[in-house]
């Protein structure tokens, strides 16, 4: 099978977060399998979602990871001009919900199976493939886990995100969080009898653009933007045009440079939240209230331009230049775990998660060159 008729077969399983991945991983553990890799699962708490770590080549630490994530995002009121889960080829791109994030780099990986299982491994090649990273990076941390309590300690990991085949050795860190508004109900002809929880969010909204601006001195010019960023994406609230909100929801966001403390991100929020927004609802309403959840959080990738991870993918590409991105990826996971890592991938994150989403064939083959290059590398 040639590497873009397996991409096209990955594309074509819906693995949307909020459904199950496990059709795709028993795919691909069976063309695994089929090459000779030992493989194992990591399962999330209700057992629909799976994570898949397989090795090729000689036992013992050491080896290449290739990590990909296998869930996609939602296609719900895009505007496709395609079926996004029936892949077609149209003017040398390949569009489908997931051909660059990242069923394009995972594809093109497991094309190669045959390759890894003819080479002469004189270190191992792992493949790494998670759930739920669209929604947090939720899965790769069960994958990991399961990896220390196994004492399987690869040398290094490349994440295939789509970079244009670039090398990436750095990013920002991010979290989403959940705040709740809580009020209490009234009519709205008489609001100061009431506090309005669709008017404290609004008001939380604020806050949180202040606080980015207050984010904005401390930068760092490799990344775009260079400062970290904290914004709200989704709010919920109210029942009535007449009714004071007794509740609302404002899910927000903060994107943190690698090497800062995102706690004090959170703490400010909160501080300037209860001091400047809060006291105002308390006069109306005593149980007028902010809570706020983490929902998930991932960790920023650190720049180490001596890491074996970076040190190989400059070695492979010939590449003068690493660079560093503001969107988050599981590469911050693995290396917290000791696992020094690098991006790399085919496609530009700029088609990610948009409507008629694609990936260049000949990005496609400048991966499967690449990869080709990390396989006689382990052979060495």
């Amino acid at each position: 099978m040639a590497a873009l008729d397996l991409v096209k077969e990955l594309i074509a399983f819906d693995t949307t977060s909020r459904g199950s991945n496990l059709a795709l991983i028993d795919y691909a553990q069976a063309l695994l399998e089929q090459a000779g890799a030992r493989c194992r699962r990591s399962y999330d708490a209700t057992g629909k979602k799976a994570n898949l770590f397989a090795t090729l080549g000689p036992d013992g630490d050491g080896g290449f990871v290739l990590s990909g994530h296998t869930d996609v995002v939602p296609v719900d009121g895009q505007d496709w001009s395609s079926d996004p889960f029936k892949p077609e080829v149209r003017g040398g791109l390949l569009y489908g919900r997931g051909a660059c994030d990242m069923k394009g780099f995972v594809g093109t990986a497991l094309h190669l199976l045959p390759q890894i299982a003819g080479a002469k491994l004189a270190r191992p090649i792992h493949f790494a493939l998670s759930y739920d990273e669209e929604v947090g990076c939720v899965g790769v941390k069960c994958l990991l886990d399961d990896l220390k309590a196994e004492n399987i300690k690869p040398a290094l990991a490349i994440i295939g995100e789509p970079t244009l085949m670039k090398i990436v050795g750095a990013h920002k860190g991010g979290a989403k969080l959940v705040t709740t508004c809580c009020g209490k109900e009234g009519h709205s002809s008489a609001p100061d009898k009431g506090a309005n929880a669709v008017m404290m969010a609004g008001e939380f909204m604020a806050l949180l653009e202040s606080v980015q601006d207050e984010l904005r001195p401390d930068t760092d010019a490799r990344f775009d933007p260079p400062f970290s960023t904290v914004q709200a994406t989704v709010v919920h609230g109210g029942t009535a045009v007449n009714i004071l909100a007794k509740e609302a929801e404002v899910t927000w966001e903060y994107r943190y440079l690698p090497d800062r403390d995102p706690a004090r991100i959170v703490a400010r929020v909160k501080d300037r939240a209860a001091a400047e927004v809060l006291p105002k609802y308390q006069r109306r309403a005593a149980e007028a209230a902010f809570n706020t959840a983490l929902h998930a959080h991932y960790p920023g990738l650190v720049m180490d331009e001596d890491s074996p991870a970076i040190r190989l993918a400059r070695e492979l590409t010939g590449a003068n230049q690493v660079e560093a991105v503001a969107y988050g990826t599981e590469a911050g996971h693995f290396q917290n775990y000791g696992i020094p890592a690098v991006i790399c991938g085919p496609g530009s994150i700029e088609q990610a998660h948009r409507p008629d989403e694609f990936c260049a064939l000949s990005e496609l083959e400048a991966c499967e060159a690449f990869l080709r290059k990390v396989i006689a590398k382990a052979s060495t």
